[in-house]
């Protein structure tokens, strides 16, 4: 079947709770656009940018005519799929523009992907050397209790809503001071995000733009 002229290939992968190697997933995307001619981006579900929705707003700014999706993982992610779907939903009917998006088979299905996994069983691997100093350390032992915990909810939706954005002005506006920022995942009230939770308050902020974390990281503490 003849492919479309001006399609990329957008690898979205899902980060683990703690974070995902964006040096190793950037170097994939170089090696599969050795092998392609077509144009390789990368983007991701959650947790991490660019989100799906900010990389086919590029893609459309860009005039490509067609996107086919890549979910990365093995064994296939019924989860990244199930997602993929409904961020690629929400982003037609919020820009109201009709690009050809295609998702492709999981890796599991793809005729090799097994025989690879074996040939790699067949390896002698290389022997692990790493020291458990990481266990012992004290720095490890040691409780950091913030003053104030800012929460940011990461999940698929908030991310779709502007999350990372929200994420990286709570950090630089908090940056020197007791508050602690961090990214966690799916909360709930999806629709709100996105979604910060400021504790030990316990308030829920929704809706919070760059504009709102802003104010919100100069929000001072109360001794």
């Amino acid at each position: 079947m003849p492919q479309p002229a001006e399609r990329t290939l957008l690898l979205v992968a899902r980060p683990t709770p703690a974070g995902v190697d964006g040096r190793s997933l950037r170097s994939l995307a170089a090696a599969v656009t050795d092998r392609t001619d077509q144009p390789v981006r990368i983007a991701y579900l959650d947790q991490a940018d660019p989100s799906v929705h900010a990389a086919l707003d590029d893609e459309l700014a860009g005039g490509c005519e067609a996107v086919l999706i890549i979910p990365l993982a093995i064994p296939d992610d019924r989860y990244l799929s199930a997602w993929i779907g409904r961020a690629v939903a929400n982003w037609r009917e919020t820009r109201n523009r009709d690009l050809d998006i295609r998702i492709a088979p999981g890796l599991s299905s793809v005729p090799g992907t097994a025989e690879l996994i074996a040939r790699l069983g067949a390896s002698d691997g290389a022997a692990i050397t790493t020291s458990p100093s990481g266990f012992r350390s004290p720095a490890w032992s040691v409780m950091q209790i913030p003053n104030r915990h800012l929460l940011v909810c990461r999940g698929p939706r908030c991310t779709a809503y502007g999350a990372g954005a929200t994420h990286r002005v709570l950090s630089e506006s908090t940056r020197g001071t007791t508050t602690l920022v961090s990214p966690i995942g799916c909360l709930g009230p999806c629709n709100l995000g996105p979604l910060v939770i400021d504790n030990p308050a316990g308030r829920w902020h929704q809706a919070v733009d760059p504009a709102k974390a802003m104010e919100l990281g100069r929000v001072p503490r109360r001794g």
